[in-house]
This record gives C-alpha cells, sequence and structure tokens, in this order.
C-alpha cells in the first residue's frame, strides 16, 4: 500500500491533519530561524558591559550593546541610554524591551501547542468513523462470509488516522517544549542581565552622590 493509499483510508480528517503536519514543519522552520537571529544571548556581552560601566565608560557599552543582536544586548541598550533617568523608569523600559522580543520569539507556539491537543483528537475521529463505516458494511454483507472478511481487513485501515495524529501531536509537543524552553531561558537571561546593571549604574549613582 502506497501514502496515497493509506491517506485515502484514513477518511476526510485526514485533510485538516496534512494541514496541521505541513504548517507545523513551516511553524519549526521558521522558529530555528527566528530564535537563531532574534534569540541570540550574545555571550560575554554582559561581563564585556559591566566592566565598561565600573570604568566609567558607558558611551562605549552602548555602543557594543547596540552592534550585538537579540533581546539582551536590546535590553542593555535600553537601559543605558536611560541611564540618567529614576531607577523605576529604567526598569520599565528594559522591561518593555525584554517583553517585545519574548513576543516575537512566541509567534507560532500557541498554534504548535494547540496541535498537539487537536491532532490526535482529530486523528480518533477520523478512527472512529472508518469503524463506523467498516461495521456499516460487515452488517450490509449479511451471510456473505468472504464479504465480511474482506471488509474486516479494512479495520486496520481505520487507524491510520490516529497514527497519522500521533504522530503530527509527538513532533508538534517536542517541538514546542524545546523552543518554549528556550523562551524560557532567554528571558531569564535577559532579565537578570538587567538586574545587574541597573544595580552596577545604581550603586555608581550612590556613589558619586
Amino acid at each position: 500500500m502506497n501514502l496515497i493509499q493509506i491517506f485515502n483510508s484514513g477518511g476526510p480528517v485526514m485533510y485538516p491533519l496534512l494541514l496541521m503536519a505541513v504548517l507545523a514543519i513551516y511553524f519549526t522552520y521558521d522558529r530555528f530561524t527566528a530564535y537563531s537571529q532574534t534569540g541570540s544571548l550574545a555571550p560575554g556581552l554582559v561581563d564585556e558591559t559591566l566592566d565598561l560601566v565600573k570604568k566609567g565608560r558607558e558611551g562605549d557599552a552602548l555602543k557594543r550593546a547596540e552592534e550585538a543582536p537579540g533581546p539582551v544586548a536590546a535590553t542593555i541598550a535600553t537601559i543605558l541610554r536611560n541611564r540618567n533617568a529614576p531607577i523605576e523608569d529604567i526598569e520599565r523600559e528594559a522591561e518593555v524591551t525584554g517583553e517585545e522580543y519574548l513576543t516575537k520569539l512566541e509567534r507560532f507556539l500557541p498554534a504548535l501547542d494547540t496541535f498537539t491537543t487537536l491532532s490526535p483528537l482529530l486523528g480518533l475521529l477520523g478512527t472512529i468513523l472508518g469503524m463506523v463505516r467498516v461495521f456499516q458494511q460487515f452488517t450490509a454483507a449479511a451471510n456473505d462470509e468472504s464479504a465480511k472478511q474482506r471488509i474486516l481487513a479494512g479495520v486496520g485501515e481505520s487507524l491510520y488516522a490516529t497514527a497519522f495524529g500521533l504522530i503530527i501531536a509527538i513532533f508538534c509537543f517536542a517541538v514546542y517544549n524545546y523552543f518554549a524552553s528556550r523562551q524560557r531561558s532567554i528571558g531569564i537571561e535577559t532579565q537578570q542581565a538587567a538586574t545587574k546593571l541597573i544595580a552596577t549604574l545604581h550603586g555608581k549613582q550612590v556613589t558619586t552622590r
């Protein structure tokens, strides 16, 4: 049995399942691209920035942060641009900048989470409809034993929808958890970077008073 026959055996629910599979692959590719570009943590930038700030070279630190990609660099740059503002305003601006990046990184993740739940349910629905169709044919066959045997052979085919739905769910579950974990890590790293830099700047302001 080829793939087209397997697909047709799964019934009409195979069409939305196929759409989910295609979208899941596209979303996965899109997120890998986005996280490699937008989700950079700019390794070493925090330590370099703190060192420059302690030396009074805030301008150089700002320039370095503006040249680096990702939410950590953007948050650091925001803090340094607003370094003379009240600490509450700095914290608010830093939080807004970090949230903007996290929102971008979250794109398509809710869809993948939905596919994880919806695809096995659709697969199960396809299998149930297939079983109903098989038993209707079985009943109609009456005393024709050879026809009954051929019909019963189709019972296994009705399970293809469930199998396809489970494959999609497993794939989406793994991808979703991977990117959700990375998003949490990026959020924590960004928050920690902001806290360290604000504390350093605030400490300098207190010292110079």
